[in-house]
C-alpha cells in the first residue's frame, strides 16, 4: 500500500494542493486551493450573482477561516460559475429595505472594511471576468491587483448606479479615476454606458483578454507568475491628459464642462450626477480615508432621495410587469410583420437584432420594401462597429432577414405582426389573406395604437389567436409595448406576446382592450388641451417650455410634429368619438386646419415648427394663421405651473382612470406605461409614484379647481378622490 502511493502520480502534496473546502456556501461554490492560488468560485441562488450582506458574510467567512494567516495560499482568483455574469451590481433589495441613512452608510462602510483587510495581507488579487460586471460588481473587481476578461460578446463592465439615482459606493469613484483618468471616468459614471471588451482594454479598465474557455486556467497562472515575481504589474502608463488634469484650473475646466453635460441631460432634475461630480471634485487629492468616507455619506444621502426612490422604483417595475400567469408560450423562430413604413422597419430590426428570430418582411410598394432593408441594413452596420457583434454574426443576421413583395407569398410563420395604416377593413383584409396561407398555430399581432382588438379580430376565422402588441415610435429605441388581449385571446397566445416582447428587448405591460388602450387613451386629453392653449393666447414656446421645465424629453407640438400631426388629429378625432366622454372636451380646429394645408410635422418639414437639417424654428404661417383667426399670440397670462397642469393633469387624471376602470393591473403597469410609452419624467417614477410623493389631496384640489375654471373635463377621477380621502397611497412601500 505504501509503495502504491509512492509510485501513484497523486501524491499527499498535490491532493492538498487541489484541495477544496467542503462547507456548502450560499452564494459561493467550494474554495478550490490549486499550487498555492485559492480559487473562489462566485455562485449566488439567483440567476444574476449580486452583493448582499449575506455575501460580504460569506466572503469574509472565507478569507477569515481559510485564506488570512494560511501558508498555502499565496494568491486568490475571484470568477464566477454562471454562463454569462460575474457580479451584476449590488443587491436592489438592500438598498431600497434600509431603514434608514445610516444603516446604509454601515453595510457600505463594512464592505470596504473586508476588502481593506484583504488588501492588508497583501496576497494579489485576480479578478476573472466573464460576462456583465456591473455597479457594485465592478468596484469589486477595481479592488483586484488584476483584471482578466473574456472576448465574449456578453461581457460589458459599467457603473450604472446614476441610472438607479445613486452614486458608485464602493469605492469606485476612489479606483476609477486612478485607471482610466477624470475624462473617461466622468463618462462612464455620469451616463452609466457599458464599456465592451475592447474599449475597456484600450482605456486602462482591464488588463487582458482571453477566450472564455480558458479564462479560469490563465487566471490561475497569472496569479502564479504574479506570485513568483515572474509577472509584475504595471502601473497604467500616464497620458497627456492625465497630466494636464493635475492642473487646477484644467480640473475644474473638466468638472465644468461635465455639469454643462448633465445639465442638458436632466435639466437639472437628477440629484445623483451632480453628486458625482462633487463627489469627484471635493475629494481629489485627498486622503484615502477621508474621500472613501464622503462617498460613503454622499451614496447613502442619495439613496433617500424621492429621485432615487422613484428610479428604483421603474427598475424593479419593469421586472414586476414581465410576470404573468398564462403558462407557457408557443415556441416562435419565423415572424412575418407587414408593412414596410416606420413601424413595420422598426418591429422587423428589434426581431431580428435583439429577438435573433428569423423575419420576413413583407409590403406591396417594392420601394418601401427596399428603403426598408437598407435602413435595417445600416443600423445592423452600426452595431458591427461598436463591437456589439462581429461581422460574422452580422452576415447571420442579414440572412435571417426576407424581404417579400406583393407578388411573393410567405411562409408558414409562427407569428405575424400587422403594421398598416389605422383602417379597420384592411386589417381585416390582411388577416383573412393571413389566415388562407397558414395553419391554426400561427398567432396575429396588430400594431395598431387606437383600434380595439375585438374589432380587428371580427375579421378572423381564429379569433382565438389575435392580439394586440402596441410598439412605440421609433421602435428600436422606446423600451415599451402594449399587450392587449381581446375577450376571446387564448392565454397561450398572450404567453407567446409576452416571451416574444421581452426577447425583443421591450418592457411588457398587460393593457385591457379600450379604445386607445392605456398610453395613447391619456395622451388624448392632452393632445385636444394643447391646441385649446394656442386658442387662448399661450405662446407656443412657453408651452414647450413648460413641460420641458417638468422633466418631459419633449414638448406636445414637438411630439405632435415628431409624430405627424395627421396621426395626432386622428388619435384626437378616434378618441373623442370613443368611450370618455367629457374628458375629451377640447378644440382640435388648429389640427384640422394644419392637417387640410399639408403642415403635417418632420415628415413635411413644416408643422407647428419648420426643419431644415437639424435647424428648427417655429413655423411663421402658422403665426400668420392665428392672425387671420383674431388670436393674440402670446397674449395670455397664464402661469407656467397652471399650463403644466393643464396638459400633465389630464393626462394623470386618466392614467387614474384607467387604474379605476382596470383597464391596467397596477399602478406600476401605469408608471412603466407612462414612463416607458412617452416620458413621463422618470425622476418622478411615473404618474402614481408622483402622486404619492407629492400628494394625492393636493393633486385632487388642483384639478377641482382647474374644473370650476375651465370646465367638467378636469374633474378629478373618484379613485383619485378617495385615495386623497383616506390618505391612502398607490404604492405601498415607496
Amino acid at each position: 500500500m505504501l509503495n502504491l502511493i509512492k509510485n501513484s502520480k497523486l501524491n499527499f502534496q498535490n491532493i492538498r494542493r487541489i484541495s477544496s473546502i467542503s462547507r456548502k456556501y450560499k452564494y459561493f461554490d467550494n474554495l478550490k486551493i490549486r499550487n498555492n492560488i485559492a480559487i473562489i468560485p462566485i455562485n449566488g441562488p439567483e440567476k444574476m450573482n449580486v452583493i448582499n450582506q449575506g455575501m460580504f458574510n460569506e466572503a469574509k467567512e472565507i478569507f477569515k477561516n481559510n485564506i488570512i494567516n494560511n501558508p498555502e495560499v499565496k494568491g486568490v482568483v475571484f470568477i464566477s460559475q454562471k454562463k454569462d455574469n460575474f457580479i451584476a451590481g449590488a443587491d436592489i433589495n438592500m438598498i431600497s429595505n434600509a431603514k434608514n441613512k445610516e444603516e446604509l452608510k454601515q453595510i457600505t462602510l463594512e464592505g470596504k472594511e473586508f476588502f481593506d483587510e484583504i488588501k492588508k495581507t497583501k496576497i494579489p488579487l485576480i479578478a476573472a471576468i466573464n460576462g456583465s460586471c456591473m455597479g457594485g460588481g465592478l468596484e469589486w473587481a477595481l479592488y483586484c491587483d488584476y483584471r482578466m476578461i473574456t472576448n465574449d460578446k456578453k461581457t460589458v463592465l459599467s457603473l450604472p448606479e446614476v441610472k438607479l439615482g445613486l452614486l458608485p459606493g464602493l469605492s469606485g469613484t476612489f479606483h476609477l479615476p486612478k485607471l482610466i483618468g477624470l475624462p473617461n471616468s466622468l463618462d462612464m459614471m455620469l451616463t452609466g454606458k457599458n464599456i465592451r471588451v475592447d474599449k475597456a482594454k484600450k482605456m486602462g479598465l482591464v488588463h487582458e483578454i482571453v477566450d472564455k474557455d480558458d479564462l479560469e486556467r490563465l487566471a490561475i497562472l497569472k496569479a502564479k507568475k504574479i506570485v513568483n515575481g515572474k509577472f509584475k504589474i504595471k502601473d497604467r502608463k500616464l497620458n497627456y491628459m492625465d497630466y494636464l488634469e493635475k492642473n487646477f484650473l484644467i480640473r475644474n475646466f473638466i468638472f465644468k464642462q461635465a455639469k454643462k453635460s448633465v445639465d442638458k441631460a436632466t435639466g437639472g432634475k437628477m440629484p445623483a450626477p451632480y453628486m458625482i461630480i462633487n463627489t469627484l471634485k471635493d475629494n481629489y487629492g485627498k486622503n484615502k480615508d477621508i474621500y472613501l468616507n464622503n462617498e460613503t455619506e454622499n451614496f447613502a444621502k442619495l439613496s433617500e432621495t424621492n429621485e432615487s426612490k422613484a428610479l428604483i422604483g421603474l427598475f424593479n417595475g419593469s421586472n414586476q410587469v414581465k410576470k404573468h400567469n398564462y403558462g407557457k408560450p408557443n415556441n416562435v423562430n419565423n415572424i412575418t410583420v407587414i408593412g414596410g413604413g416606420l413601424m413595420g422597419t422598426g418591429i422587423s430590426q428589434v426581431s431580428l437584432d435583439n429577438g435573433k428570430y428569423n423575419v420576413s418582411l413583407k409590403d406591396t410598394n417594392e420601394s418601401n420594401l427596399l428603403k426598408s432593408g437598407e435602413i435595417i441594413e445600416k443600423e445592423l452596420e452600426k452595431k458591427v462597429k461598436r463591437k456589439h457583434f462581429s461581422k460574422n454574426e452580422f452576415n447571420t443576421l442579414r440572412n435571417d432577414l426576407s424581404l417579400v413583395d406583393a407578388n411573393q407569398g410567405i411562409n408558414n410563420p409562427d407569428l405575424v405582426i400587422e403594421a398598416v395604416f389605422e383602417d379597420l377593413d384592411l386589417k381585416h383584409k390582411i388577416i383573412q389573406d393571413i389566415e388562407s396561407v397558414t395553419d391554426n398555430n400561427t398567432i396575429f399581432a396588430s400594431n395598431t395604437s387606437a383600434i380595439p382588438i375585438s374589432s380587428i379580430a371580427k375579421g378572423s376565422k381564429r379569433p382565438e389567436q389575435v392580439i394586440g402588441m402596441h410598439y412605440f415610435s421609433p421602435v428600436p429605441k422606446m423600451p415599451l409595448l402594449e399587450i392587449i388581449p381581446h375577450k376571446g385571446t387564448s392565454n397561450k397566445v398572450i404567453s407567446t406576446a409576452f416571451e416574444v416582447g421581452s426577447r425583443q428587448g421591450k418592457t411588457p405591460i398587460l393593457v385591457k382592450d379600450v379604445p386607445g388602450f392605456y398610453v395613447n387613451r391619456c395622451l388624448a386629453p392632452l393632445i385636444v388641451e394643447f391646441p385649446q392653449l394656442i386658442l387662448e393666447g399661450v405662446k407656443i414656446d412657453l408651452i414647450e417650455k413648460a413641460l420641458k421645465d417638468y422633466g418631459m424629453p419633449v414638448g406636445p407640438l414637438t411630439l405632435s410634429d415628431e409624430v405627424g400631426i395627421d396621426i395626432s388629429k386622428h388619435v384626437g378625432d378616434f378618441m373623442s368619438n370613443a368611450d370618455l366622454g367629457v374628458r375629451m372636451n377640447g378644440d382640435l380646429s388648429i389640427m384640422n386646419d394644419m392637417n387640410e394645408k399639408g403642415w403635417l410635422g418632420r415628415k413635411t418639414g413644416k408643422g407647428f415648427y419648420t426643419y431644415s437639417g437639424k435647424k428648427k424654428n417655429l413655423n411663421k404661417e402658422l403665426l400668420d394663421y392665428l392672425k387671420e383667426r383674431n388670436i393674440n399670440h402670446g397674449s395670455s397670462n397664464i402661469s407656467v405651473e397652471d399650463i403644466q397642469m393643464r396638459l400633465l393633469g389630464r393626462f394623470i387624471n386618466e392614467a387614474a382612470f384607467c387604474l379605476e376602470d382596470e383597464i391596467i393591473r397596477s399602478p406600476v403597469d401605469g408608471d412603466i406605461g407612462a414612463v416607458f410609452g412617452i416620458g413621463f419624467p422618470p425622476h418622478l417614477g411615473g404618474p402614481f409614484r408622483m402622486l404619492d410623493s407629492t400628494g394625492t389631496k393636493n393633486f385632487v384640489d388642483t384639478m377641482f379647481r382647474l374644473r370650476d375654471q375651465h370646465g367638467e373635463h378636469f374633474a378629478p377621477a373618484q379613485i383619485l378622490i378617495d385615495y386623497a380621502n383616506n390618505d391612502k397611497k398607490f404604492h405601498l412601500f415607496n
